[in-house]
């Protein structure tokens, strides 16, 4: 039986749960869309980061970053307003390996009211400039108010080209509404231009919805 999970008697919240199986079910894209977010701030903050070290006469060596910034405020403005603001402990730049390493990583995004339509952090983001890939790891956590859904998890991995990301297949990765609703499983892959979202390991979850009275 589903377990009651509402406390308006008129309008009570069923609460249903989902075996856990290896399956491969297709995620509500909406509560996904903050993955999306995600790695719009990723390309966004790792092109506007470049610092042009190429130009620099005298390359560093791969292991030396060619600028280093702390305490860094980014902010990333469209049509005249803020849009995005990422902030960081430390980011280096590395024009050797064409890469870009932000350290403890806090990033908001902004509605066109102004309103915060997405937070997200997580302590490292590792950033490919020639392809635009990236890493992130450590308590990835992304959350968007418009669509009131969040992902969690503990890394990631984008690729720019073919829009995908992934994780670890000994990772879990948890989807959660804000209406009480989730579903976490392993060997989680996120397809962006298919606009399909697949756990192929064991899965579990809970889903939440309202009853209405005729």
């Amino acid at each position: 039986m589903p377990e009651i999970a509402g406390k308006d008697p008129a309008r009570p919240q069923v609460a249903a749960r989902l075996p856990g199986r290896r399956v491969r079910p297709r995620a509500p894209l909406r509560a996904a869309a903050p993955l999306a977010v995600l790695c719009a701030v990723l390309a966004a903050a790792g092109c506007s980061l470049d610092y042009r070290a190429e130009e620099v006469e005298e390359k560093a060596a791969e292991s030396i970053p060619d600028t280093v910034a702390i305490g860094l405020v980014h902010k990333i403005h469209k049509g005249g307003r803020l849009a995005m603001e990422l902030e960081a402990a430390r980011a280096e730049s590395y024009s050797a390996r064409k890469e870009t390493i932000i350290s403890e990583a806090r990033f908001i995004e902004y509605d066109a009211k102004g309103g915060k339509a997405t937070e997200g952090s997580a302590r490292q983001l590792v950033f490919h400039t020639e392809t635009e890939n990236a890493e992130i790891s450590g308590r990835v956590r992304v959350h968007s108010t418009s669509e009131e859904a969040g992902v969690a998890a503990e890394s990631f991995a984008w690729q720019n080209k073919e829009k995908k990301l992934t994780a670890p297949a000994d990772e879990t990765v948890i989807i959660r509404k804000d209406d009480g609703s989730f579903i976490s499983g392993k060997v989680f892959v996120g397809d962006f231009k298919t606009r399909r979202l697949t756990f192929a390991g064991p899965v579990e979850g809970r889903y939440v919805w309202e009853e209405k009275n005729e």
